[in-house]
């Protein structure tokens, strides 16, 4: 079975390589000295694979950008192949991330969405401010059930070696954390107390405008907002389909901050 993996200098798709032991794995990569090793590397961008898609069986797909355009194109060369796709739980509203999966529905049936909540690793934007002592965002009462990269790189393995044919699977961590839970918890991890400071919105959004653009901020405050009454969903689906629990936020934590 060939494999490509797209993504696999990042944080999930490192470890989606290194658990398909028993594949041929393909890597596509823009800069080939941080590709991993042991692996049939291709140099290219994911919006026109090109050589990287000849006779693979199956693709781990990342779609980094904020918006679909050229989706279409990029997945045209795996028709009729598996496809895994790390989405959002907010593709079932569409978006960018419905866009994607409806792209992939059109090219192939044999697909598999893993629509994670959000990504432990997003906190690793607080490291600088956490190892001041004071970590400060909007909703520090806003509560998510962050999941660890490899527990996503798990249930992708399974979901690219397995038969998990035209299944969505809520990806999210065991527990749903408010995020000045989380600075606390960073702060275990260093050693240090580190406190949660609210942010007036405003200025939130402005920083954020200025990183993802205007549109995307508006959506992301509305979002977090939502979730200090409403928090994001704890699912069993990392249980279920990869045999073990997801990790906790805390573990992610040690790994990244001790």
């Amino acid at each position: 079975m060939k494999v490509l993996v797209t993504g696999a200098t990042g944080h999930s798709g490192r470890h989606v390589v290194a658990g398909l032991t028993r594949a041929d794995v393909r890597v596509l990569v823009r800069d080939p000295t941080k590709a991993p090793k042991g692996v049939d590397v291709v140099v290219g961008d994911v919006r026109d694979p090109g050589e990287a898609a000849d006779n693979v069986d199956a693709v781990y797909l990342l779609w980094p950008f904020f918006s679909a355009e050229g989706i279409e194109q990029a997945v045209k060369p795996f028709k009729g192949k598996k496809i895994v796709y790390l989405s959002a739980m907010s593709a079932e509203d569409g978006g960018v991330w419905g866009d994607v999966e409806a792209a992939i529905r059109a090219v192939t049936d044999d697909w598999t969405f893993l629509r994670v909540t959000g990504l432990a690793t997003n906190t690793l934007g607080w490291a600088q401010q956490a190892r001041s002592g004071v970590v400060k965002g909007p909703y520090g009462q806003a509560k998510r059930s962050l999941v660890h990269e490899r527990d996503v790189a798990d249930m992708a393995v399974k979901a690219l070696t397995e038969d998990h044919r035209r299944q969505i699977y809520l990806v999210t961590g065991p527990e749903a954390l408010s995020q000045a839970d989380q600075a606390k918890i960073i702060g275990e991890a260093l050693k240090t107390p580190v406190r949660w400071e609210e942010q007036p919105e405003e200025q939130a959004k402005t920083q954020l405008a200025q990183q993802l653009g205007e549109e995307f901020a508006t959506a992301a405050l509305a979002h977090w907002a939502s979730l200090v009454d409403d928090p994001e969903p704890v699912s069993l689906d990392v249980a279920t389909v990869t045999g073990h629990p997801a990790r906790p936020f805390e573990e992610w934590a040690r790994e990244h901050f001790s």
